[in-house]
């Protein structure tokens, strides 16, 4: 669909220049390049290894806490009656459920976070190619994660973008 919506908006494009009898410029850069090179970038990936650090720490201890009833489970059971086995036996699949549930939580609130934390890397970069597209002339720039070809002839921005953010 992405695709679709490129070709036809690039088909538009020339056929808009056409009628105007003027040239189009069209641009691509890297984002994930200027992405990696960024501050807040650093920034947002340690806070991110924090939060994770905590929560798997806290994975492990529930982990422990799992195998200690298994390994308990299985000792005893030959001398529990079926009550307790019973008991015991949800006790463990609590445990497990509670596992799961934590690790699900965890993984959105991870994701949830990530986002969080690069809305505004995304936004300074969508400011400095615009800044940049308006500057050079350009009619369009595409991110080439989303380009399938381009020609030699168009222009890379990717460096520009990365002096207007103080990149080096």
């Amino acid at each position: 669909m992405k695709q679709l919506f490129s070709a036809l908006l690039l088909l538009f494009a020339f056929l808009f220049a056409s009628a105007q009898n003027t040239h189009v410029k069209l641009a691509h850069y890297d984002e994930s390049e200027i992405i990696s090179l960024m501050k807040d970038t650093e920034t947002a990936e340690r806070t991110l290894k924090s939060l994770s650090d905590q929560y798997e720490a806290e994975m492990t201890k529930m982990e422990g806490e799992y195998t200690r009833k298994a390994s308990e489970y299985q000792q005893g059971q030959p001398s529990w009656d079926e009550t307790i086995k019973r008991v015991r036996m949800e006790e463990i699949h609590t445990i497990k459920l509670k596992m799961q549930n934590y690790y699900d939580m965890a993984s959105k609130t991870l994701s949830d976070k990530r986002n969080e934390l690069y809305v505004p890397v995304h936004k300074k970069i969508d400011q400095a190619v615009a800044e940049v597209a308006k500057e050079q002339g350009f009619l369009y720039v595409w991110d080439v994660k989303d380009l399938k070809y381009h020609s030699p002839q168009a222009v890379d921005i990717t460096n520009m973008v990365k002096r207007k953010l103080g990149i080096k």
